[in-house]
């Protein structure tokens, strides 16, 4: 029985250590994801407003500027569409961010775009 116990015990610790292996690697992954409420209201609260409502006077400069919480706005943009125009930008008017946010960052924002909608 001793060395049954020995087993057990060795077997019990390893499934332990597993555990623990898989628990910290998800939090590492959960901590690793960017703040997109943060690099929203670094990159973009200037001309969109800070819940995507433009300022009276972005839209001055920039008529064709988007409501990011109109809803029909949001039925029509996906987290994708909107990592694109991040990545590509739009028009004369909105420049790439491909060189300033990384590919975890554009999505990040585009989740929390999406937050706007109704």
């Amino acid at each position: 029985m001793h060395g049954l116990s020995r087993k057990l015990a060795a077997v019990a610790a390893s499934a332990v250590l597993a555990l623990a292996v898989v628990v910290s690697s998800a939090g590492a992954q959960a901590a690793a994801e960017p703040d997109g409420a943060a690099l929203y209201r670094q990159s973009c609260r200037t001309c969109h407003g800070a819940r995507g409502v433009a300022p009276a006077r972005m839209i001055a400069v920039y008529p064709t500027l988007t409501s990011l919480a109109d809803s029909a706005t949001q039925a029509r943009l996906s987290t994708d569409s909107i990592v694109a125009v991040l990545r590509h930008g739009k028009g004369k008017d909105m420049k790439p961010f491909a060189d300033r946010l990384s590919a975890a960052e554009m999505l990040a924002i585009a989740k929390f775009v999406k937050t706007f909608g109704p």
